[in-house]
């Protein structure tokens, strides 16, 4: 008995991990910030799919009722909320997601930007039990290289650097990365850079007629883009909080 005992809580292995969760800053008032999300996801439905994300509360005034609803909303969009920060006391409890605290932003820069745009752009590790068992590493790994064309509905998605694609991006496909991104190749789908925060991240790519171009939270879509940009060779940057292209060719 004591032996098969010993044997099943030697079956039990304890961990600390570190993983990267996406960040949602909700902010006053909820139903524009509803808006503001709800033309993200239009424009890059597939962006939070299956992906765990962290609530910021900080800059929320609300009660129980009104957090509950704030879940509901965000579960309707099909967004989990796997942990919340900087939670008032009376938003904790057993059917509500656990308080998370440690998470540091990845490839941010040393002094965050005020007024930062509210779209979802920006990504922490989060430890799991015993976070401080296992420190977060902070520093960048090696660019990602796709040497393959990157056809419609499939999402890659690089959040710890730059990434590389050497093909073509079909309309209705989706790039993201944590740092900056380069498409040898046309660009049809929509392409986030800079997914962590970075405003110094920078999108280049041969021949452009993206769905979407986003830059840490600021982005700009077909619609916006000026029709002289249509085809080109083009280098996107982050100017304050405005996407700003420059041509290439």
């Amino acid at each position: 008995m004591n032996a098969h005992v010993a044997a099943a809580a030697q079956a039990l292995n304890f961990r600390a991990r570190s993983l990267l969760a996406f960040v949602l800053e909700p902010s006053e008032p909820i139903p524009l910030w509803f808006a503001a999300l709800d033309a993200w996801l239009v424009r890059s439905p597939t962006f939070f799919a299956a992906k765990p994300v962290i609530l910021e509360m900080g800059a929320l005034d609300l009660d129980l009722k009104e957090y509950r609803a704030l879940l509901s909303d965000l579960a309707r969009r099909h967004i989990r909320v796997m942990g919340a920060e900087n939670a008032k006391p009376g938003l904790v409890g057993p059917h509500l997601p656990p308080v998370v605290t440690g998470g540091r932003t990845v490839n941010a820069p040393a002094t965050p930007e005020e007024g930062a745009s509210p779209a979802p752009a920006k990504a922490e590790p989060e430890d799991s039990a015993n976070s401080a068992a296992a420190p977060a590493k902070a520093e960048s790994e090696p660019s990602l290289i796709i040497e393959a064309n990157v056809r419609s509905g499939q999402s890659i998605h690089h959040l710890a650097g730059d990434l590389t694609i050497v093909g073509r991006v079909a309309s209705g496909a989706e790039i993201v990365a944590g740092g900056s991104v380069h498409v040898y190749g046309a660009l049809q789908g929509r392409v986030i850079a800079g997914a962590s925060g970075s405003p110094s991240a920078r999108l280049v790519c041969t021949e452009t007629r993206a769905e979407l171009l986003c830059i840490a939270g600021a982005y700009v879509t077909a619609e916006d883009i000026d029709p002289e940009f249509e085809g080109r060779c083009l280098e996107a940057r982050l100017d304050g909080e405005v996407v700003k292209l420059r041509r290439l060719d």
